[in-house]
């Protein structure tokens, strides 16, 4: 394993990547691909809850076995999805998802 570190070494120190200053411009390239990455992270993160999440959602029902939206137990309302679970936008409650069509459980 330590063979294995001393090659990455001798690989970086033959890379042209410093200065006639001495100065490493890797330390400067390696914080310019991690200021890219969380970019494009945070893009990505804020596409997705803004975005897609606000799209339905259809749902395979293993009962009646069509792909259904998916309503609220309580009002049978368009349900804003969480994990397990949903909230009815119609009284704001906390909710099961159900199949729109046979009203049973999704899961």
């Amino acid at each position: 394993m330590h063979c294995m570190g001393m090659g990455v070494g001798y690989f970086v120190r033959a890379l042209p990547l410093q200065t006639d200053e001495g100065s490493d411009t890797i330390c400067i390239y390696l914080i310019i691909l991690g200021a890219i990455l969380i970019g494009l992270y945070l893009g990505l993160y804020l596409y997705n809850k803004m975005l897609v999440g606000k799209r339905r959602k259809q749902h395979p029902c293993r009962f009646c076995g069509h792909m259904v939206d998916a309503v609220s137990d309580c009002c049978s309302a368009p349900v804003v999805e969480r994990f397990m679970t949903g909230k009815c936008t119609k009284c704001g409650k906390e909710c099961k998802i159900t199949c729109a069509r046979c009203k049973r459980q999704l899961t």
